[in-house]
């Protein structure tokens, strides 16, 4: 039987329209349907959303911590940023991800909200395994980063990232010495408004807009590239092996702090002498597609689809 968590965002499922299209399928199925115990809380001064919009339904409420533990596919609704915050809870679970776009672009999720009819094709099945081995469904393992900051020779922070990892100067106007390691070696020295390290994955993201190159999800690799550095030698990206230890050095000199943001959640202050080494994670992300299309199709209709759109 197919456990199934439902991971939504509110703001952009208005009313829960999708989600309860969503809800209406799985009732023609064997599985047992899971939802954050969030919905189960007032909001605000109206009631909770399990006993207004989803009262009646079939669900079972879990705190988050407890319920990406449970199942074994996660279907999610929301843009990329609903997804990223999804990923390094289902990658440690050991849950698969299916995406419903509901952001702008979607580039990581799979499906659009006219095509969950698609999903049927994966809820017959026992074990959520099963779908690796199916006809017309592909599962993305994506890479994943470890990231931690060191201090003094000590970890204070840890954290997984499915798209990228960003040191920056913040706010200031003055740039940060920032020195690029790898495996002990040192690679080069900037002074610039920051550095990002990213996965394939995010090679499309941050990446791409601070000049990086975009690399196929299908490889394994670090990609490292700084933002807006200042007469450096080597300004350009450089793409490191999956098997690489990288580690980027904070040098307080114009400013005595930087910040380091995994991916574009959870920021943290570096100080002085600080590493955010970074290296390949122990789980990847599990990324169920159900259409025929290839990477590059796909990158070329959601950019087409932003830029016709005006956003980019």
């Amino acid at each position: 039987m197919l456990k199934i968590a439902i991971s939504v965002n509110p703001n952009k499922d208005k009313e829960l329209f999708n989600t309860l299209k969503l809800l209406d399928i799985l009732d023609e199925y064997d599985c047992r349907v899971f939802m954050s115990d969030i919905f189960k809380k007032p909001y605000g001064d109206k009631e909770p959303i399990s006993d207004t919009i989803l009262a009646g339904r079939k669900i079972e409420y879990l705190p988050e911590y407890q319920l990406f533990k449970k199942v074994n596919l996660c279907i999610v609704f929301g843009g990329d940023g609903t997804i990223l915050k999804i990923a390094k809870k289902a990658a440690y679970g050991g849950a698969y991800i299916l995406g419903v776009n509901l952001g702008r672009v979607g580039y990581i999720a799979e499906l659009e909200t006219h095509e969950m009819d698609l999903i049927r094709k994966i809820l017959d099945v026992d074990d959520i395994s099963e779908v690796e081995d199916m006809d017309g469904v592909t599962v993305d393992s994506r890479m994943m980063l470890k990231t931690e900051i060191v201090r003094g020779g000590n970890v204070v922070y840890s954290a997984t990232a499915l798209n990228d990892i960003v040191i920056s100067k913040g706010a200031v106007s003055r740039m940060a010495g920032l020195r690029l390691i790898c495996d002990g070696k040192s690679i080069s020295t900037y002074r610039a408004d920051g550095i990002i390290v990213s996965t394939p994955t995010g090679s499309t993201a941050y990446c791409m807009s601070a000049g990086g190159p975009i690399i196929d999800p299908g490889l394994e690799c670090i990609c490292a590239i700084p933002v807006c550095p200042y007469m450096c030698v080597n300004s350009g990206a450089v793409v490191f092996s999956d098997s690489s230890v990288i580690e980027v050095e904070f040098t307080a000199d114009k400013i005595n702090e930087a910040f380091c943001t995994v991916d574009g959640k959870g920021v943290k202050t570096i100080y002085n002498g600080d590493i955010v080494r970074i290296s390949k994670a122990p789980v990847c992300t599990k990324l169920i597609r159900l259409k025929d299309v290839d990477f590059y199709s796909l990158l070329n209709r959601k950019f087409a689809a932003a830029q016709s759109s005006g956003l980019q």
